[in-house]
């Protein structure tokens, strides 16, 4: 049977849509670093570079003697990335970006978002805030009407760097929530280490690590909101604003979400001050922020997703021609609505879980398809069989 499907042809008419698919997306295509002649790679190592010497200045005179600090920040950071980074990269379904542009927006949100503008530019806004409106309004509303427009200026810069070396590759909106995510992510690490050796030296040393745990441990609840999700919003708001062959430019939405991403950063630093210091009203705000924040964030995604499940059917539509795929199992993998139901109508968990498997051996041969930009390649033809296999594990599927 599965010497059957392989030969036969796909439609023209299919195989047509695969090859602008693959085109339109730029999915399979490699991400060359090694860019000389490309200004944004210069503009990203300046700054990349500045932040490492300004964060050496800043942490090297305190490493000895709060080195059980530093030990122990650096260890739940490595943590905390490593955990949140699996998570993005679970979300990037059909075709997961290179590991080393993925390393690009992650260092530029740790350094150069961070130490060379975020610090220098959120303490100059601070200084001028409490000239012109005194020292208990900057007390009060600095955090809130600074770190939302520089932080999330400074974060945008990288996505447009990153646009600029891997314009072939930033195709979707998608494409802006996962990069924008590990900027954030980058961001976020640096800074919850920041301020756990902050929370050191507060103390003078004398619990170094009670300090740096206690002070991670309440960033880390919080970070549930927090840079990766605004940075997300943000820069698949810029795919929408600046529009790519894959998206047309849609300037309401892309306005929309990066005005809820700035926007959720302000109300969220400045919660308390919009609460005036009631801890019933902070609570409520905070409660309120997160549900709204995690709606439109799901909205987003929802709305981003669709454009690459429409470019996986494309790809995948030649693979249903031929036998590879049932036409129930390449609605389920780009419908959710059609998921849904491929899942409930087995007759049992097992079976559930063993259409799970099938759609994510689809989603495989789908990454190997734009590895090979629609030839058959060894690891397509293993793909393929592999499909095969685990749906005669799975039982009989409808067509």
């Amino acid at each position: 049977m599965t010497a059957e499907m392989r030969e036969t042809p796909p439609d023209l008419e299919a195989a047509a849509r695969r090859s602008a698919a693959l085109e339109v997306s730029g999915w399979g295509q490699p991400f060359h670093l090694l860019q000389p002649r490309n200004l944004c790679l210069w503009v990203w190592g300046v700054f990349v570079v500045v932040g490492l010497v300004h964060m050496v200045q800043m942490l090297a005179p305190l490493s000895g003697y709060y080195s059980q600090a530093f030990s122990a920040a650096l260890v739940i950071a490595v943590v905390s990335t490593l955990v949140w980074g699996w998570w993005f990269h679970h979300l990037d379904r059909f075709e997961r970006q290179p590991f080393s542009l993925v390393v690009l927006c992650f260092v530029w949100g740790g350094l150069a978002a961070t130490f060379a503008i975020g610090v220098n530019a959120n303490g100059a806004l601070g200084s001028l805030y409490t000239k012109l409106f005194g020292a208990v309004w900057s007390a009060n509303w600095q955090a809130g009407l600074s770190a939302p427009f520089v932080e999330e200026s400074a974060k945008a810069a990288g996505f447009v760097l990153a646009l600029g070396l891997a314009r072939h590759l930033v195709r979707t909106p998608a494409d802006g929530v996962l990069l924008g995510a590990f900027i954030g992510l980058g961001f976020q690490t640096f800074e919850d280490f920041l301020y756990a050796i902050i929370s050191a030296t507060g103390s003078f040393g004398s619990d170094q690590l009670g300090a740096v745990t206690g002070g991670i441990a309440t960033r880390i609840l919080s970070d549930v909101v927090s840079h990766p999700m605004f940075s997300a919003l943000v820069c698949a708001g810029l795919v929408y604003l600046l529009g790519t062959p894959a998206q047309p430019r849609r300037v309401g939405r892309g306005l929309l979400l990066v005005g809820s991403g700035v926007g959720i950063h302000l109300v969220w630093d400045s919660m308390l001050a919009i609460s005036r210091g009631n801890s019933y009203a902070s609570f409520a705000v905070m409660v309120t922020t997160m549900v709204a924040s995690l709606g439109i964030l799901w909205w987003a995604f929802r709305a981003s997703d669709g454009r690459e499940r429409e470019l996986a059917r494309d790809i995948l539509a030649p693979e249903a021609e031929t036998g590879v795929l049932t036409p129930v199992e390449l609605d389920a993998l780009t419908t959710r609505d059609a998921r849904k139901a491929y899942l409930k109508g087995a007759g049992s968990r097992k079976q559930r879980r063993a259409r799970r498997h099938v759609l994510t051996a689809a989603i495989e041969l789908c990454a190997d398809l734009a590895s090979s930009q629609g030839e058959d390649s060894e690891d397509v033809r293993h793909g393929r069989a592999e499909v095969v296999r685990l749906r005669e594990r799975a039982g009989a599927v409808p067509a």
